[in-house]
């Protein structure tokens, strides 16, 4: 048992490392004008970390047309309505 458990405990060191955490990102969002009409995407026009660690506060802000190829960010987004910010 001990020699088994002993091969199962180098074959997991042996393993690459994982996958970075995820990210969190919240901020608001500057949208296109509500007659808008076509595709959109939404961009991350500016980023900052905050003290917890994978978490950022961004401004995010949609643009037409389709968002380029690369584009996903991965992790979790959160859009803050831009009106609100400014009611």
């Amino acid at each position: 048992m001990k020699k088994s458990l002993l091969a199962r405990l180098e074959r997991l060191e042996a393993r690459p490392e994982t996958k970075a955490p995820p990210v969190f990102r919240y901020g608001w969002l500057r949208p296109l004008p509500a007659d808008y009409a076509g595709e959109r995407h939404v961009a991350m026009i500016k980023r900052q970390p905050t003290k917890s660690p994978n978490i950022e506060w961004c401004e995010f802000e949609e643009r037409p047309g389709t968002s380029p190829s690369g584009a996903n960010t991965g992790g979790m987004t959160v859009y803050l309505p831009y009106e609100a910010a400014t009611a």
